[in-house]
């Protein structure tokens, strides 16, 4: 009796044939981290400005610097080693290299070494010293690219993780130029507006002579004293902007309003940019 096959004998070496190109296929092709299905929308950085600057190209890593004020760089500094966001984000940085320097150690071979001594002795026997000492070697090949690609991974948190503390020094030097700059210009204002006040006053003073004098009429008098009792309501007004002001750059740069007094309490003049700030590649102004 002879029974029929279901696949002609040709026919079973052809799929053994397909299954075993197949499976050497599979093994063998890993993804790129960098493949993509979908062409590249993202547009080259310039490297330079599309119009000639003048001058030399300037660094925008330090560029409180370029104001000329040393105390705004002091309060810059002091806020960046106070403030807890930029500490999360630097310690955010350093967890994440310490992963990818794990992950890296795990693409590479291992060798654990181990001893031991032992002395030991029976009855009236001389001691016996037992000495072991072992060797263990172990590397697991990335095959499917596993290891490659979760290093990739681990490598793109790293730098996350560092353009985010980047971010938020940049914030927060940010907040403190504009707040130092913004307690000078309102310490400015209240000078012009005291220098202005005793002008008045000073013009009220002889107006009322006039007037006593017979010399104008009580109209003036009344119009000098207006304009030296709106200038006197601007005075309380401004030193209150101004102690808000001080208040939120010592939390800015983590320390009492009272220690900040003491520092920014002689009034001095707004700090000007040098003109050339900006004078750098597209990117780092941005």
């Amino acid at each position: 009796m002879r029974f029929a096959t279901p696949f002609p004998p040709g026919a079973i070496t052809v799929l053994s044939l397909a299954l075993t190109l197949a499976l050497g296929g599979c093994a063998a092709w890993s993804p790129s981290p960098s493949a993509s299905s979908s062409p590249s929308t993202e547009l080259p950085v310039p490297t330079t400005w599309s119009t000639p600057a003048v001058g030399s190209p300037t660094d925008l890593a330090q560029w409180w610097q370029r104001f000329n004020d040393p105390l705004l760089g002091t309060l810059v500094t002091q806020a960046l080693q106070a403030n807890t966001s930029v500490r999360t984000a630097q310690a955010a940085l350093q967890q994440s290299r310490a992963l990818r320097d794990v992950q890296q150690g795990k693409s590479l071979p291992g060798v654990n070494a181990s001893g031991s001594a032992q002395r030991s002795q029976t009855g009236s026997n001389d001691a016996v010293d037992t000495f072991k000492v072992g060797l263990d070697a172990s590397w697991e090949p990335d095959v499917f690219g596993r290891q490659r690609n979760t290093l990739s991974a681990t490598e793109s948190d790293a730098q996350a993780a560092q353009a985010s503390l980047a971010d938020v020094q940049v914030s927060v030097a940010a907040e403190v130029a504009l707040a130092y700059i913004q307690l000078r210009g309102q310490q400015t204002q209240l000078q012009i507006a005291q220098s202005n006040l005793a002008s008045q006053q000073e013009t009220l003073q002889i107006t009322q002579w006039r007037a006593q004098a017979g010399l104008i009429t009580s109209l003036e008098v009344e119009q000098a004293l207006t304009s030296s009792e709106q200038t006197a309501a601007q005075v309380p007004a401004l030193q209150a902007s101004i102690a808000k002001t001080r208040h939120s750059l010592a939390v800015l740069t983590g320390q009492t309003p009272d220690a900040l007094q003491a520092l920014v309490a002689t009034a001095q003049p707004v700090p000007q940019a040098a003109s050339d700030l900006a004078l750098s590649i597209p990117a780092q102004t941005l």
